[in-house]
C-alpha cells in the first residue's frame, strides 16, 4: 500500500492527466468495510456523476437489497439507511440481509477494507497510504458475513445491484481453488448484463 502510487503509476496519472477517480463509483463485492477507518472519512468533491441518496431512492425497490432486507426484517428499506456518507454512498450486507457491513461481528476478515483501500483510500496525514483513485466513491456490497459466504446467489445479487446503481467499476477479489461449474441461465443473464454494460470488472 505504501508503494502503490509509484508502482502502478497512479501518482503520474493524477499529476499529468488529472484523473483521481472524481465522480466515479467503485463497487467492492467482498467482506465489507471498516466504516470508521480514517482512510474513508474524507468526502470526495462530488460531481453530477456521483451517487446520491436521491438516486438510490429512485431505484430502491428494484434493488435485490430491498427484497432481502424486507424478507428478513419485514420492514421496508429506505435510501437513508443505505447511504452512509458521500465517500460511501451505498452499503449493504447481502449474505446476512442487513445493514452491518463492518468486520466487527463475523470472522470473515478485513480483506474488503484492504481492497477498498487499494482502490480508493484517501490520503491522510501521517501515512503514505493512498488508493489508486482516492476521489472515487465506494459502494460496499458485503457477501461474506455471520452466515458465511460467498454464495453464488449473494454474489450475483450484489453484481446485479451494482449494475443498477451504475457502478463504473465492480471489484470481485474473491474465488475458490475448487469452484465447480454451474449451468444457470439466471446467473448467465446477470453476467451477460454486466458484460454488456459500461462497467469495468476487476
Amino acid at each position: 500500500m505504501y508503494a502503490t502510487k509509484d508502482t502502478v503509476g497512479s501518482a503520474m496519472t493524477w499529476e499529468n492527466l488529472g484523473y483521481t477517480g472524481q465522480g466515479m463509483r467503485i463497487a467492492i463485492i467482498d467482506t465489507g468495510l471498516d466504516l470508521d477507518h480514517p482512510s474513508f472519512a474524507v468526502a470526495p468533491q462530488l460531481t453530477e456523476d456521483s451517487l446520491t441518496q436521491e438516486e438510490i431512492a429512485s431505484v430502491l425497490e428494484s434493488l435485490n437489497a430491498y427484497d432481502l432486507y424486507l424478507s428478513k426484517s419485514a420492514v421496508k428499506l429506505t435510501a437513508d439507511k443505505l447511504y452512509r456518507s458521500e465517500k460511501i454512498p451505498y452499503a449493504f450486507n447481502y449474505v446476512d440481509s442487513g445493514l452491518d457491513v463492518t468486520h466487527d461481528h463475523d470472522n470473515q476478515g478485513d480483506h474488503g477494507t484492504h481492497v477498498a483501500g487499494i482502490a480508493a483510500a484517501n490520503a491522510i496525514e501521517g501515512t503514505p497510504v493512498v488508493g489508486v483513485a482516492p476521489d472515487a466513491q465506494i459502494l460496499v456490497l458485503k457477501v461474506f458475513g455471520v452466515n458465511g459466504g460467498a454464495y453464488n446467489d449473494d454474489v450475483l445479487a450484489a453484481v446485479e445491484d451494482a449494475i443498477r446503481l451504475n457502478a463504473d467499476v465492480v471489484n470481485l477479489s474473491l474465488g475458490s481453488g475448487n469452484p465447480g461449474f454451474a449451468r444457470n441461465t439466471t446467473y448467465q443473464e446477470i453476467l451477460d448484463g454486466l458484460a454488456d454494460s459500461n462497467t469495468m470488472v476487476v
